[in-house]
């Protein structure tokens, strides 16, 4: 018997290999799709995807389950311009308050005090944020704030905080310089 909550290429596989496979797409009436289309396990989250998504399909992929948020978390992850200075971390369950579908917390290899957090949009926020933290898990500075994901200007905002890092700036210094003049040059 099929199963409604199935796609037609998911009932042949099941009855083509006699297993019941994870289904990562709508199991709830009234569940809202991502851009207008089913999403499964094996569909890939492209740059050009991520551009279109709105914050209510950054919600809706999140209320799917830890795996697509952590795959989503990869995909704006490999999306971005990221050098090896930084160490990647993405929030999965709630551990840095759940807020953001998308939270990725970036801290600079050699200097554990400089980390920046890029947040997507969401029930909370329409906007991409890029939030450095004045004082961990206490108080951040929103130093990027844009309506689409750009991740050439992420990309400038880590090689900014990079240079600055080379140049010898301190992690207070660099709030500083990025609260005054913003993330941009």
């Amino acid at each position: 018997m099929k199963d409604p909550n199935m796609s037609a290429t998911q009932s042949k596989g099941k009855k083509r290999h006699d297993k019941t496979s994870a289904y990562y797409g709508r199991r709830r009436a009234g569940y809202r799709c991502c851009s207008g289309s089913e999403l499964t396990r094996d569909e890939s989250v492209t740059l050009q995807r991520l551009q279109t998504f709105s914050s209510d399909d950054f919600e809706a992929y999140r209320a799917r389950g830890e795996a697509f948020r952590r795959r989503l978390c990869g995909a704006v992850l490999h999306a971005l311009p990221v050098s090896h200075a930084w160490r990647a971390d993405c929030e999965c369950r709630g551990e840095w308050g759940g807020v953001f579908p998308v939270h990725l917390r970036l801290t600079h290899q050699k200097n554990p005090h400089v980390t920046l957090d890029i947040l997507s949009p969401g029930s909370e926020s329409p906007f991409w944020h890029g939030l450095i933290w004045v004082n961990p898990d206490h108080t951040g500075l929103y130093v990027l704030n844009t309506e689409h994901f750009e991740p050439q200007a992420i990309g400038e905002l880590l090689a900014r905080v990079e240079n600055m890092l080379a140049d010898g700036f301190i992690p207070s210094e660099i709030v500083a310089v990025l609260g005054r003049r913003g993330g941009c040059a």
